[in-house]
């Protein structure tokens, strides 16, 4: 039986939540200015110490949602997520850094304006 960490559970809730406030966002500017080169939509850094014993561990993420409209009208949007572990002994030497980036990219359709 597989068991998530305090750690885990706290980078994934604070991945959604800022995944959240994102989409929120980003039907509201899709329509606001066709002819911007690019904007960022939502940039959130969290930080979670695991626990406070002999070594610590903090946990930082980053989310960044960008969007851009193609000449033919369609909206690329693209969004990278950024997670951060460093653990550090007691003594605050680094023992462990470990850095996973994700990219995803969609094209939507053009906007529908009647």
């Amino acid at each position: 039986m597989t068991r998530t960490t305090l750690t885990q559970r706290l980078a994934l809730l604070g991945a959604c939540g800022a995944l959240a406030a994102g989409g929120a966002l980003l039907p509201s500017t899709a329509l606001a200015a066709p002819a911007a080169p690019q904007v960022t939509a939502a940039q959130t850094t969290h930080e979670h110490p695991a626990h406070e014993a002999r070594t610590k561990t903090v946990v930082t993420t980053k989310l960044t949602i960008s969007q851009r409209t193609l000449s033919d009208g369609r909206v690329k949007v693209v969004v990278v997520k950024t997670i951060t572990k460093i653990t550090k002994d007691h003594h605050g030497k680094v023992v462990k850094k470990s850095v996973k980036t994700t990219t995803t990219v969609k094209v939507r359709p053009a906007p529908d304006d009647d």
